[in-house]
């Protein structure tokens, strides 16, 4: 793949590191320091995507005339500021849920930016006939980072504190700033040739008109809406309804990133039978079962390990099967784009999934809190068995790309 590459690699492996140790250390310091139940999980998780919601189709439209490298450079340095910051006044005394919520509004901002650049950037750095084995390679490192991060995150909380693992994390995004700058400079900025309206307009007309990008869009949207809901639940089941604590929660995140590295590694291998399209309809089918079987996990009057058992099995298919689909989604999206629409095209994409997010966090909290969180995970299943049931009757699963 090149230096260049594993370069590249090794700057998403310390991000996603980062966001690892983050994100266990935000939920706690929502549900542990802060008495917060799964409404607070889900605020939490609203205010992270809140930015993709708001600001994505802009920021996709500025990125793409802007050297993608600066840009990912700076929006790193930025989140290093923000994590580090929030632990600081953690550790003074300052904590409130509304100082944590505006940090991870903060925290989204930047993270958006630098999503919009470093997606475009692997086309750049590897070209288009190499993008499965490209982003098999990005996902395996990532789903090692997701799952090393929330394991040594729960130790660090429990042994030091949630802030501490903030600053770790914080420090993992300062080393990915600093060998981002050892990468190839890429090509200047150039002149737009219409204004930004026109730009977001014509990014939208793009995905939504595309013979394979739009059903698949549009499914992969409902997707995002029940995994928004999905993962705000899973938090304080786990926390409270298992009473796992940090150490169970790291646990269970961990066995995710672990499973779902394994599906990334049979990725390839998988898309030669089925095709990229096939690939991922196979793990929208499987989502109801794998989550199902963590809402059971909430539901049947099992022990505590017996109950964090079979929420850890459910999550480990779920691994395997998004870790299968993953590298086959960027694949045809990305082979499907031209390099001058690649930034605008992943805005429109990662706009409209993370406003599902921001929609179903709040809710899928209220909802949890109302009913249960087993119960409420039981309705949101119902809704990935739809999400499955549409991608599958697209015309993306009779088109070419299903080969």
């Amino acid at each position: 793949m090149g230096g260049a590459f594993w370069r590249f690699w090794s700057v998403e492996l310390a991000t996603e590191t980062g966001i690892g140790l983050a994100v266990i250390a935000l939920q706690t310091m929502v549900v542990l320091d802060l008495g917060g139940g799964a409404t607070e999980v889900g605020w939490l998780s609203s205010a992270r995507w809140l930015p993709y919601m708001v600001l994505g189709l802009l920021v996709g439209a500025i990125v793409e005339g802007l050297r993608r490298r600066t840009v990912m450079i700076v929006s790193d340095l930025v989140r290093a500021l923000v994590l580090g910051g929030l632990a600081v006044v953690w550790l003074a005394g300052g904590g409130a849920l509304w100082v944590l919520l505006l940090a991870v509004v903060l925290l989204g901002t930047a993270s958006l930016v630098n999503d919009a650049a470093s997606q475009a950037f692997v086309p750049r750095l590897v070209g288009r006939e190499r993008l499965l084995p490209a982003h098999q390679r990005l996902d395996a490192g990532s789903n090692a980072a997701q799952s090393a991060g929330p394991a040594v995150s729960g130790a660090v909380i429990a042994w030091l504190g949630a802030p501490i693992s903030l600053l770790l994390a914080a420090g993992a995004h300062l080393v990915s700033s600093i060998v981002l700058w050892t990468l190839p400079r890429d090509e200047a900025s150039r002149k737009r040739s219409h204004g930004l309206g026109r730009s977001i307009l014509h990014g939208l007309r793009f995905v939504h008109r595309h013979p394979r990008l739009g059903p698949f869009a549009r499914w992969t949207h409902v997707w995002f809406l029940c995994n928004g809901a999905a993962m705000t639940l899973l938090v304080p089941l786990v926390l409270i309804e298992l009473d796992a604590g940090p150490a169970g929660l790291g646990l269970a995140l961990g066995v995710l990133g672990a499973t779902t590295l394994a599906g990334t590694a049979l990725a390839g291998l998988v898309a030669d039978r089925l095709g990229n399209a096939r690939t991922i309809i196979l793990e929208r089918a499987v989502m109801p079962f794998a989550w199902g079987a963590v809402a059971l996990a909430g539901l049947l009057p099992l022990p505590a390990l017996g109950g964090l058992a079979l929420a850890l099995a459910g999550l480990a298919v779920l691994g395997v099967v998004m870790g299968l689909s993953n590298p086959n989604e960027m694949t045809l999206r990305q082979r499907a784009t031209p390099d001058r629409m690649q930034a605008r095209m992943n805005a429109t994409m990662r706009t409209v999934n993370r406003a599902m997010i921001v929609v179903a966090a709040p809710l899928a909290g209220l909802l949890g809190d109302a009913i249960g969180f087993g119960v409420a995970l039981a309705v949101v299943c119902a809704g990935f068995a739809v999400a499955a049931v549409g991608i599958a009757a697209s015309p993306l699963a009779r088109g070419r790309t299903a080969r």
